[in-house]
């Protein structure tokens, strides 16, 4: 089956070849046979290293830098710090809320364009609301715009990582930290790349690092008294002193851990002494669930969403609390979107070009499931006539006709028919 968008795509550039501007025409085709600027960075290695608090107040001040300033340092700590789990999921949580929630293209009278919506039922949409959204947790996000297919989609969205684009200067480097590079603001190759939040924007990461970091130390900590005290020390006493027999219970004290035994001369004893008589957890656990605790109320408003236990009641709330950063997610996507990717989506591909009068929408209808459907239809249908067709469209159960209902039994009738029974009988 021919691919109906590539007959649209040809309609559309036959259209646009005999009317657009020459002068445009010679910008696009210069800007489409340069190179895309993320395909053109020397990457560097991930560099698995602990962080502390000095190399914190080091990235943010080389963030901040008011003349040169330089963000790789600050990407560095982020990824060290996505290394936690709790909050890596709260961040997920709020990524998550967006790229399930509904939405649709509209007209500007209000009216959904299915063919359009269509258009963005693709993973580099799914891509793209993950990168808008993590500029509010990393600060200014670069997103590159720039390869199409054949018939003229987007194929996928590429993030520009912090530290290779300057976002005072409005330039992308080459490799990190450089002063100089392409501009992406300005000139042939500003439409194919979408900043997201302010040029000095540091996001939330800056914020909760040092409570992050906190709860590595604990855990680091933990480990290290684990390491020391996991497995008891062993005391060992004789009144041997010759270096012969001294050289022999070392080493069978070394052998200890594997032989589970020793074997000694006299006098001498072996203890494996109690460290500890309480939980020695007590002492790092609660360092690690204050730092959770913080973590949540930082992104989602309270804990109750991320606790084993929690009261109905709470959960309620804190849900609440934490659905009006999802909407505030949500209208930052949209004023996003229509503002900004609309615009250049329409100047990268004419198969976007009826976006220029169309809108994008979250879809905020109510979703129910059949059986909520079917018990509303059963509550209605007492008072009001209900659309059989609609009534299949929302359960899914195809309605053949409407049943005729059964005539009343006349009791004398039935009456007749037992007795006539029991005479037969």
């Amino acid at each position: 089956m021919e691919n109906p968008f590539k007959k649209i795509y040809s309609k559309f550039e036959n259209n646009v070849l005999k009317n657009v501007d020459a002068r445009k025409l010679r910008v696009f085709a210069e800007s489409k046979t340069s190179k895309n600027y993320s395909g053109q960075l020397e990457m560097e290695s991930v560099t698995m290293q602990s962080k502390n608090l000095a190399e914190w107040k080091t990235a943010i001040q080389l963030a901040t830098d008011p003349e040169n300033p330089d963000r790789s340092s600050l990407r560095t700590l982020y990824e060290n710090l996505l290394l936690d789990n709790h909050l890596a999921s709260v961040i997920d949580s709020r990524i998550l809320f967006c790229q399930r929630s509904t939405f649709k293209i509209v007209s500007e009278s209000g009216e959904e364009n299915e063919e359009l919506s269509k258009l963005f039922e693709r993973t580099w949409f799914e891509e793209l609301v993950r990168l808008i959204l993590m500029a509010r947790f990393q600060g200014a996000t670069l997103i590159e715009l720039f390869d199409v297919d054949e018939v003229g989609e987007l194929i996928d969205v590429n993030e520009i990582p912090l530290g290779y684009f300057n976002p005072q200067k409005g330039i992308i480097t080459k490799t990190p930290g450089e002063d100089k590079g392409w501009p992406y603001k300005e000139g042939t190759m500003a439409n194919y790349y979408l900043q997201v939040g302010k040029d000095r924007d540091l996001g939330m990461l800056a914020q909760v690092a040092p409570i992050v970091l906190a709860k590595k130390l604990g855990i680091g900590a933990w480990l290290d008294f684990v390491e020391k005290y996991g497995v008891p020390p062993l005391f060992i006493t004789t009144d041997r002193e010759d270096d012969n027999r001294l050289n022999q219970l070392f080493e069978a004290a070394q052998n200890f851990k594997s032989n589970h035994f020793m074997v000694g001369r006299g006098n001498e004893k072996f203890e494996v002494p109690s460290i500890s008589s309480n939980n020695p957890s007590g002492a790092f656990d609660p360092l690690v669930e204050r730092a959770n605790s913080e973590i949540s109320k930082r992104f989602l408003g309270g804990t109750g969403l991320t606790d084993e236990k929690g009261f109905v009641g709470s959960v309620e709330i804190q849900f609440k609390l934490a659905k009006d950063r999802f909407e505030s997610d949500k209208l930052m996507i949209k004023n996003i979107m229509n503002k900004q990717v609309f615009p250049r989506l329409v100047k990268l591909s004419p198969i976007y070009s009826a976006l220029s009068n169309h809108y994008f929408e979250w879809d905020n209808a109510e979703i129910r499931t059949s059986k909520e459907t079917a018990e509303l239809v059963d509550i209605l249908g007492n008072q009001f006539e209900i659309d059989p067709e609609w009534v299949e469209q929302q359960t899914g159960v195809p309605i053949l006709g409407q049943k005729t209902a059964n005539a009343p039994v006349d009791p004398l009738t039935t009456a007749e028919v037992k007795k006539k029974s029991l005479m037969q009988k």
